[in-house]
């Protein structure tokens, strides 16, 4: 099972550099969750790293092509002028925010894992839990197997 992933930037040397002067000439900058991917002679596993997110931010599908997708959505916490703010319950509402270094501030994240052929499609289940979600993929039985070879009658 090997994740997808798509590089269309510069590498960040160059797009830190860039961002910094001219932020409108790239996309949002953002952050994307840590993964592991384990396989056991059984299933395999998929953990996403996303502390602060609850399983309603995620979403997870499997799609006709034996991809599974997961895409996360958080909005940005606001405050009432509209600003980007730590969303913090303690916080003051007319205090300034302004963050000097923010690493987990997830607000939008797809990644696609192409699956392999012997996933028990009907059995995959996802649980999130301390801020990690965890998908099982099971794995069909040997005797689940297609035969190689499959005489077809003729009429």
């Amino acid at each position: 099972m090997m994740p997808v992933k798509k590089l269309n930037r510069l590498p960040d040397m160059w797009g830190d550099l860039f961002y910094d002067q001219w932020p409108a000439l790239y996309p949002k900058r953002g952050t994307t969750p840590q993964i592991n991917v384990i396989e056991t002679d059984r299933k395999f596993k998929v953990e996403i790293a996303a502390p602060g997110m609850t399983k309603d931010d995620f979403r997870v599908e499997l799609n006709a092509d034996n991809q599974l997708i997961v895409c996360l959505e958080k909005e940005v916490a606001k405050d009432d002028k509209g600003k980007e703010c730590c969303g913090d319950e303690d916080c003051a509402k007319d205090e300034v925010h302004h963050y000097l270094r923010r690493e987990f501030a997830y607000t939008s994240f797809r990644q696609i894992f192409n699956l392999p052929e012997n996933i028990d499609r009907d059995n995959i289940t996802a649980k999130m839990k301390h801020g990690v979600l965890r998908i099982k993929l099971p794995k069909k039985h040997a005797d689940e197997k297609l035969p190689e070879m499959k005489q077809i009658a003729i009429e």
